[in-house]
């Protein structure tokens, strides 16, 4: 709210009418006008206070909006990113990438070379059990180029002992345990156990010059066979007095292994000869 004073009026001068008595020397009424200070001086403070008072009011109400003076574009780009810079900050997800996953190889066979302990013909091997030292031959009368899957492969052997003490040395038992394996050494096929026990009393007699002897015979075998695995276990009887009344059970083992040939490769070196 905004006071305006009358430009005609001059609050400092008070309009008073007054009235001569006819006695004097002027007659009939006249406007005269007497400056009275005390009242000038009330009547601007009151205009001081109304002044006052406007320029509250004004200031309550704020400032107009015609002066208010308008924002600038860098209160702007200051406060805020401007929208360049906002799309070009990249993201911390779009930039990562997961890794890229390694091939996987593919697993090559390995191939084991096959150990052939009647290569020659026959081996020859050395064994102790407890005091009694066993000697075995092993052979073949098989060609080993014959050794095929699907033949029946004999291998034999011939068994003579010696005791250090000079005592009676006797077999009870004899157990063959085969195994057939393929070119990579993993198991084919298990074989039956082949058992061959004492049919007297208390064995039969191996103390050097006698001997024991025998043939095992391998069955066929799977097609992809490429060896054949046999153990033998010796269990001797080692007579503890002259009379051989009473005795000590010994075992000794040993393994054999014999090549089989594929029944392509044996094809080959027969039209080879």
């Amino acid at each position: 709210m905004i006071l305006l004073a009358e430009p005609w009026r001059d609050p400092s001068v008070n309009h008073v009418l007054t009235y001569r008595s006819p006695k004097g020397t002027d007659t009939g009424a006249h406007m005269s006008q007497k400056r009275q200070p005390h009242r000038s001086l009330r009547t601007a403070g009151v205009t001081a206070i109304t002044c006052a008072l406007a320029v509250g009011l004004l200031g309550a109400c704020g400032t107009p909006p015609w002066e208010t003076p308008p924002e600038t574009s860098e209160t702007s780009t200051t406060d805020e990113p401007s929208a360049s810079e906002t799309s070009s900050a990249p993201e911390e997800t779009s930039t990562s990438s997961s890794p890229t996953p390694s091939p996987t190889p593919t697993p090559t066979p390995t191939l084991t070379q096959i150990v052939n302990d009647l290569a020659s013909g026959s081996t020859e091997r050395t064994l102790t059990a407890g005091s009694a030292t066993l000697t075995v031959t092993y052979w073949s009368e098989l060609d080993m180029s014959q050794w095929t899957p699907d033949a029946s492969k004999p291998v034999s052997l011939s068994l003579t002992a010696t005791s250090a003490e000079g005592n009676p040395l006797f077999l009870s038992r004899l157990q063959v345990v085969s195994s057939a394996r393929d070119g990579a050494g993993e198991l084919v096929e298990s074989l039956p156990d082949l058992v061959d026990d004492a049919t007297v009393s208390p064995g039969y007699t191996i103390e050097d010059p006698y001997s024991y002897s025998t043939t095992v015979l391998v069955p066929a075998l799977p097609a992809e066979a490429r060896s054949v695995q046999l153990t033998f276990s010796y269990e001797v009887l080692v007579a503890t007095d002259d009379d051989a009344e009473t005795f000590s059970k010994q075992t000794a083992t040993d393994t054999v292994t014999v090549a089989v040939v594929g029944v392509d490769d044996a094809a080959g070196d027969a039209a080879t000869d």
